[in-house]
């Protein structure tokens, strides 16, 4: 088993220092779009375009006869997602929330604990999507327009601060409750990135977690796993489904009818953005088994 804490860490600190940088010279806000477009093509999209190598390399965890099905179940479950987002956008909102709050926080606790405790996984999780709402919770309602049991809600009397603060004492009050092998540097830098996501838009605040709390930390992992003798030669085997995810989010966006539609960029980013988490987290749940 390699070591996680050894490239965890610093793959976080690039994330932070990159923050503090856009928090400093108050860029976010402006330059969200193409930061959110940056950080997906070259770090968020190709952590998951190795998932049909991950997915043969450890033969205990092996869920597929062969590479035909592997693809086959792996669109099947994309295709489900994008019709249940087109039949019942709520249930399809209802579904990535589960399923992110389950496997943001199961590569988050790693390097702090040992991914074994389920609900551990799912809290963290919760508590990081939680925080990120709440922090734009004003952005928010006015990206789910249509929701209106939740858009309608008057929220005016109320300071960002407020909100910073509940997602902190929610965070407390779960960490708190379980036993966790480091449970303060864990407390540490998610009330680091709660502060972040107070100062930065939702788009960004998203692109920051994202990039450089899940996403470059696993990237990191399925090179050292695949054992390549160069960084650059395995970047360049996530190039080809990363065009492909590229390829897919276009022709989504052509094809879209009045229910998938593109008027919101960002609830259809979350869209393309769970359709491909789908198939990408029963790979990466055995990916990350007791790391």
């Amino acid at each position: 088993m390699v070591s996680s804490e050894n490239y965890i860490l610093p793959a976080k600190i690039v994330g932070l220092i990159f923050s503090l940088s856009l928090i400093f010279f108050d860029v976010g806000d402006s330059y969200s779009s193409i930061i959110f477009i940056l950080i997906m093509l070259t770090i968020g999209i190709p952590h998951g375009s190795v998932d049909h190598i991950i997915a043969f390399i450890n033969p205990n965890s092996r869920r597929f006869n062969s590479r035909f099905s592997f693809f086959s179940i792996y669109l099947v479950l994309i295709a489900l997602n994008i019709l249940i987002w087109v039949f019942s956008p709520f249930l399809g909102l209802f579904i990535f929330l589960l399923v992110s709050c389950y496997h943001f926080g199961e590569t988050q606790v790693i390097g702090y604990n040992s991914t074994d405790n389920r609900l551990l996984n799912f809290v963290i999780g919760a508590n990081i999507l939680l925080s990120l709402f709440l922090n734009n919770i004003f952005e928010l309602q006015e990206i789910l327009v249509d929701f209106t049991f939740f858009s309608s809600i008057d929220l005016s009397s109320f300071e960002n601060i407020f909100f910073l603060l509940i997602s902190v004492a929610v965070l407390m009050m779960s960490v708190v409750y379980f036993d966790i092998r480091r449970k303060v540097p864990l407390y540490a830098e998610l009330s680091i990135l709660y502060l972040i996501f107070y100062h930065t838009d939702i788009l960004t605040s998203f692109s920051i977690f994202f990039g450089f709390s899940h996403s470059l930390p696993m990237l990191l992992m399925e090179y050292q796993e695949m054992k390549e003798k160069s960084f650059f030669r395995f970047y360049l085997k996530t190039l080809p489904f990363t065009l492909l995810a590229v390829v897919f989010g276009l022709v989504l966006y052509y094809f879209n009818n009045n229910i998938l539609t593109t008027d919101n960029l960002i609830l259809f980013v979350f869209i393309i953005i769970s359709s491909l988490t789908l198939p990408h987290v029963f790979i990466m749940k055995d990916f990350i088994n007791d790391k």
